[in-house]
């Protein structure tokens, strides 16, 4: 996979509590991360895809547009989903609810590098 893309998304892992960082297809596969050890990176993007498209429904439902970012705040952590295309989003997890607001700046001061990182592969 892209070495800049893998490069971009070790950017949020520098963040302590960042457990995954992973850019997922839309239908949940995998296209590339940077997670701790020991995580089981396929079944988490799997299930986190259903995350964004219920997100995406809701504001349809309501009227209120797409999705811009989706945050899940639990207990132990947050997973933050963030669509980077049509076919793409932004994954990631966290084990603290700390540090929102710089996951939230630095998927924005991202954003252009990983898109273009995207469409290089």
């Amino acid at each position: 996979m892209s070495g800049t893309l893998h490069t971009l998304l070790g950017q949020f892992r520098t963040v302590e509590s960042v457990e995954l960082a992973a850019l997922v297809a839309i239908d949940g596969l995998l296209i590339e991360s940077s997670a701790r050890a020991g995580l089981d990176v396929d079944a988490i993007c799997a299930v986190a895809s259903n995350g964004l498209a219920m997100a995406e429904a809701l504001g349809r439902e309501i009227n209120k547009g797409g999705a811009v970012q989706t945050v899940l705040e639990y207990d132990h952590g947050l997973i933050l989903l963030e669509p980077i295309s049509d076919d793409a989003m932004l994954l990631i997890l966290t084990n603290s609810r700390d540090h929102l607001g710089r996951l939230r700046y630095t998927a924005q001061a991202n954003r252009a590098g990983i898109i273009a990182a995207l469409a290089a592969i």
